[in-house]
């Protein structure tokens, strides 16, 4: 991932926001919403060789592909929740972003049950 380029999106689009609020105001969120937008989708780019490595290290030492799995998707939803509950505080609408943060954590607490399982069997195993 070029840092340099998300760095460059997010203070164009941040300017771009800045002068909009005074000259067309209602057209400022629609510059915050876009630059990152590309942000995320260039991060999400470089993020798909980081998941592939972990494929491979996962196949090599023959873990449990379903808890690896859920483990992804637990670290997607805190990051797209973060995103999100930001996205909405630069909105101004606060409220929005609190009751996403709360659906993420209840998410992510739901996609956990299998892991928090798989380990309570693996404790389970050592003492017996």
């Amino acid at each position: 991932m070029d840092i340099i380029k998300v760095i460059g999106i997010g203070l164009v689009g941040a300017i771009a926001a800045l002068l909009l609020r005074h000259a067309r105001s209602e057209y400022a969120p629609m510059a915050v919403i876009a630059a990152g937008i590309v942000i995320l989708i260039i991060t999400l780019s470089a993020l798909s060789d980081v998941i592939v490595a972990f494929e491979e290290i996962v196949d090599k030492t023959g873990l449990n592909r379903a808890l690896f799995s859920s483990l992804l998707k637990i670290i997607g939803i805190g990051y797209l929740t973060e995103y999100s509950v930001s996205l909405c505080n630069d909105l101004d609408c606060a409220s929005i972003g609190k009751k996403i943060s709360l659906a993420g954590k209840i998410t992510i607490f739901l996609t956990a049950m299998p892991i928090v399982t798989s380990l309570i069997k693996a404790i389970s195993a050592l003492i017996s």
